[in-house]
């Protein structure tokens, strides 16, 4: 055993690719904070892991004394497999676990640590300090009690059988200057090499509300405490001269709602500016102060994913879960002004929030239909581990059923010496309450694919708009098309009922069941691997529909629309018949294929489609004199993004699911380029079209 050598994992899955795709930023601040704070700085030797099979193998290498590792919902039965494997051959090791995926109430912590054994001692909040400390102890004591006792707040342990804490939780750092940057330190430079990683930074600590479905709702984090703009600048400009790839992530929990975001946004935009990075900016923009993430927005000049993330809109569930959300209207005010910005408008929604109904559901994803937002993922509710919801009394209250299900791309086979470690995650979620019958949770997961399949990433923004025009709402097409799922074509019909059978079967009721089958053998372990099993289901059915299905889709769209047209503004329909027709046309052709490569599709109309895509197809179709020759093409950047993503995910129909669920479908519509008649070219269609200064509005930054 090395006695002076601790190591740091913050591991994730890699069967099929890194699962959590960010750097180990968090144990890279403890790692900083140990070689400035602690008492044996000089002498300890700190290492970081995010591969599973790096780590195991450089442990058997190097057999540290002390291993620390992060533990989430998607990596800790990676983490605890590979921690009983230490203890089985090397027993001295301590194994100290930390992070959110740790219940709240005594009680529960008692158990969770007698299910781990192998766990030592678990830390509960910002590990930098007690982590530290505890170390320190134990190196002078050996003495793991001791080490809980005086190792700071939020230090847990059971020894000989009896639940011993410092505290409840581990105290705030409030100065993040204090905390030493691991990328300024280095610590951090290896992970920056791997594009598939993305780097993770942050400006501030804390949330101010209190949702009790989420892990940072608890009481003990709504102060929020932050690091000095210098301090980031120099850190993002440090990652922008040695990453490679496009994308950075900010921990931050509510960007843009401070004053002091509008400083952050300049230092991105400069730093963008001199070394065009970051392209994309992923971040939970602030639930209030709108206005504000609208500057940020417009200072990022579309590099902000901008999210008025609601999870519901109903007065009551809302007060259940403690959340204050904007207006309904104030919403559609800032959604419009986004829109003009070309940001990346989105908004979630959680389906089984105490409270919540089939109605009120519906409700609020028809009300954000309408007002707006690009997208709009619906999620279902999870009872995650450190949350004010997943109480013994918070489940009671609401009667909450849970079932559980494999977390997709969180599996994978490792190997520890002669043995072959076999390991998934498991997540629990909603599927009734005392509100909502398991069969309305049915058909509201449902509705996620009526969403996915007739208005996801703008897939008939024209049609919208259009019908925006003579005062009709996306709502009064899609709750149709969700009421005939069941009779629209047979392929559309044939993938609704998969998607239903495929939303039951992936669930199990008993959670120790699901673990013994999925662990059964290397050949199960494969079969999700391979992605027979553990998929995720609804990116998996929007794969099949974008790759077969959307001369369908707009066949079904178009269809309702003429009818819905009919009924409200019988007086345009006779007017717009036409337009219509070359609307499905030119729509259709955008998207068609999108994964066939170089595939070029010439068109022509007769209305003024260059008018109407610079404003959003929001306006009247104006006829033209002359037909309108029109050029459907990919530009070599999406080409590029395709194949850069089918060589990392695959190009089966599981690859494709997953570059779905990572690019935003609208960035991968067909570019547009107009031609004008010309009988003097000699060209073969008599045609010339004009160079790619093509016009994209589906841009979905």
């Amino acid at each position: 055993m090395n006695d002076r050598l601790v190591f740091l994992g913050d591991l994730t899955h890699t069967s099929q690719g890194y699962a959590a795709e960010l750097t180990p930023y968090p144990v890279a601040c403890i790692k900083a904070w140990i070689h400035e704070y602690s008492r044996h700085a000089d002498t300890l030797e700190v290492d970081l892991f995010k591969d599973p099979q790096q780590f195991i193998d450089a442990f058997i290498e190097r057999q540290p004394a002390v291993v620390g590792f992060s533990n989430y919902m998607w990596n800790l039965d990676l983490s605890y497999s590979i921690a009983t494997e230490i203890k089985r051959d090397y027993p001295e090791t301590v194994i100290v676990f930390g992070g959110p995926n740790y219940p709240l109430e005594d009680h529960k912590r008692k158990e969770w640590l007698e299910q781990h054994p192998n766990v030592d001692v678990y830390i509960i909040g910002e590990g930098e300090e007690p982590f530290t400390n505890f170390v320190d102890d134990w190196y002078e004591t050996r003495d793991i009690e001791h080490g809980v006792l005086s190792g700071g707040s939020g230090v847990h342990a059971l020894v000989d059988g009896r639940f011993i804490k410092s505290d409840d939780i581990s105290p705030r750092v409030s100065d993040l200057d204090k905390v030493p940057s691991p990328y300024l330190e280095g610590y951090l430079d290896e992970f920056l090499k791997e594009v598939p990683l993305t780097p993770l930074l942050e400006t501030n600590r804390g949330c101010p509300f209190t949702c009790t479905f989420c892990v940072d709702g608890i009481s003990d984090r709504t102060k929020v405490y932050r690091k000095s703009i210098d301090r980031f600048e120099a850190e993002l400009e440090y990652v922008a001269q040695r990453y490679e790839g496009k994308v950075l992530t900010l921990a931050d929990l509510n960007f843009g709602m401070y004053k002091q975001d509008l400083d952050a946004s300049h230092a991105i935009a400069k730093v963008k500016r001199e070394y065009d990075y970051p392209y994309h900016l992923q971040v939970s923009t602030g639930k209030n102060q709108k206005e504000r993430v609208l500057d940020c927005a417009e200072i990022l000049e579309g590099s902000l994913r901008l999210a008025a993330s609601v999870q519901t809109l109903d007065a009551d569930v809302l007060k259940n879960i403690k959340r204050q959300n904007i207006s309904a209207e104030k919403l559609i005010e800032v959604t419009k002004v986004a829109n003009r910005l070309n940001a990346n408008s989105y908004s979630e929604v959680i389906l089984g929030l105490p409270g919540d109904t089939k109605e009120k559901h519906f409700g609020t994803v028809f009300q954000l239909a309408d007002a707006g937002l690009k997208f709009i993922p619906l999620y279902t509710l999870m009872l995650l581990e450190g949350t004010v919801l997943a109480t013994d009394e918070e489940r009671g209250r609401w009667e909450i059923g849970t079932e559980y299900r494999v977390v997709p791309r969180c599996f994978g086979a490792y190997q520890f010496k002669d043995r072959q470690i076999l390991s998934a995650e498991f997540e629990e979620v909603c599927v009734y309450t005392n509100t909502l019958p398991h069969e309305d949770y049915l058909e509201c997961r449902s509705l996620a694919l009526t969403m996915g399949l007739f208005y996801q990433d703008r897939i008939l923004f024209e049609l919208y708009g259009f019908l925006g025009t003579l005062g009709i709402q996306p709502s009064s097409l899609l709750s149709i098309l969700h009421k005939r799922r069941k009779s629209l074509s047979p392929a559309l019909t044939d993938l609704f009922a998969s998607f239903d059978e495929a939303t039951e079967s992936e669930l199990w009721e008993n959670p120790s069941e699901l673990e013994a089958f999925t662990k059964s053998s290397p050949e199960t372990i494969e079969r999700y691997v391979k992605g027979e099993l553990g998929n995720n289901v609804l990116f998996r059915h929007r794969a099949i529909a974008l790759l077969d299905l959307v001369d369908d889709i707009h066949d079904a769209a178009f269809g309702v629309a003429r009818e819905v047209v009919k009924e409200t503004a019988p007086e345009s329909y006779e007017e717009h018949s036409a337009y219509l027709d070359q609307l499905q046309r030119y729509s259709a052709n955008r998207k068609r294929n999108m994964f066939e490569l170089g595939t070029e599709i010439d068109d022509q109309f007769t209305y003024d489609f260059r008018v109407l895509l610079t404003e959003d197809f929001a306006s009247q179709p104006l006829q033209l004199d002359q037909p309108l020759r029109v050029r459907f093409s990919q530009s070599q950047e999406q080409v590029d993004m395709i194949n850069d993503q089918i060589a990392v995910q695959g190009e089966d129909l599981n690859g494709i699911a997953k570059v779905v669920s990572r690019i935003p479908v609208a960035k991968l519509q067909r570019l547009i380029t107009y031609g004008e008649s010309s009988e003097s070219t000699g060209s073969d269609d008599g045609m010339q079209f004009a160079s790619p200064t093509a016009i994209s509005p589906g841009e979905f930054t």
